[in-house]
């Protein structure tokens, strides 16, 4: 059972110093993904999508570098390696708990983008309870995209239809 959950977006523009010119215009998306994040337990567990699987501990301290800054993060407040090249779901959950909940703790696990939707409910179902005192698992998950777990194949794409206006 979850006691929390915060879905954020995996978008480095929100990092103000990656964002340029759109800053301020993302002012209300940060300020909105910081509430949600703020409302979590302080140990996270964060899941998110990678070039492969892994099992990120607290102690991990990343960098922006790879997106044009060095803005660097860490997954827990004593975060103690070296800065080392992180995948972006865990550059994301890093920066948002130093800028929301500076005292969290974020265990980041990773899970590889081209697993087929069988595999990725798999190894959702295997996520493990954290030992927290309470049969809870807080999570806070960083998407790259929206993603749709049915097999279908998508719809070629369209231009977007305009809807009449409500009748008031």
């Amino acid at each position: 059972m979850l006691s929390a959950i915060a879905i954020i977006p995996s978008a480095p523009v929100m990092v103000p110093e990656l964002a340029a010119n759109a800053a301020e215009e993302l002012a209300g998306l940060r300020q909105a993904v910081f509430a949600a994040a703020g409302s979590l337990p302080s140990r996270w567990v964060a899941v998110g999508v990678g070039a492969a699987d892994a099992l990120l501990g607290p102690d991990r301290t990343g960098t922006f570098a790879g997106y044009g800054v060095d803005r660097r993060v860490t997954l827990s407040p004593r975060a103690g390696d070296p800065p080392t090249e992180l995948p972006l779901c865990a550059l994301i959950a890093g920066w948002v708990r130093c800028q929301a909940k500076p005292e969290a703790r974020a265990e980041v696990r990773v899970y590889a983008a081209d697993h087929d939707v069988d595999a990725a409910l798999a190894r959702g179902r295997r996520l493990p309870p954290r030992s927290t005192g309470r049969s809870i698992r807080p999570v806070c998950s960083s998407s790259p995209t929206a993603r749709t777990l049915s097999p279908r194949p998508r719809p070629a794409a369209t231009t977007p239809t305009r809807y009449p206006p409500r009748p008031r």
